[in-house]
């Protein structure tokens, strides 16, 4: 059989210490709390839709948190979603292939949904937030199979 290529075990509890906290302040960084400006040089309008400001390389006002709480939750995420199990079987394997097929189902199911009900600048954010979704769902529905277990 072939075996998928995990990170070792031990990745995962140190993705849990990045992941968690992460995904609960990156939530709270949405509502505004932490609004740290930072100047850095970005891929930016390339002039492809429209012809202000154009250039390869520009320098844009971003804010920190959201973007370095994105940034965590996904390596946290990957940790936690690709490091072994102290025991990995073909028992585990088909609990990852049900996990990601679930969250998968599930986040299209959403987004769906979203791209129905959500209109405007709302829409933007909104498809921002669904970008880590299939991850996050991933994680905890893999998780919650294997405690049940």
């Amino acid at each position: 059989m072939n075996t998928l290529q995990l990170l070792p075990n031990r990745y995962k509890m140190i993705g849990w210490f990045i992941f968690i906290p992460s995904l609960i302040l990156g939530l709270i960084s949405l509502s505004g709390i932490m609004n740290v400006e930072i100047s850095l040089p970005v891929i930016y309008n390339s002039g492809f839709f429209n012809n202000e400001n154009q250039g390869f390389l520009k320098t844009a006002e971003i804010y920190l948190f959201p973007n370095l709480f994105g940034i965590l939750i996904i390596i946290g995420g990957i940790l936690v979603g690709f490091s072994k199990e102290k025991i990995e079987d073909e028992y585990i394997s088909s609990l990852r292939l049900k996990s990601v097929f679930w969250s998968l189902v599930v986040s299209y199911a959403i987004v769906l949904f979203l791209f129905l009900t959500v209109f405007g600048s709302v829409f933007l954010t909104v498809m921002i937030l669904i970008m880590f979704l299939p991850l996050v769902l991933y994680v905890f529905r893999f998780n919650y199979l294997l405690l049940k277990k």
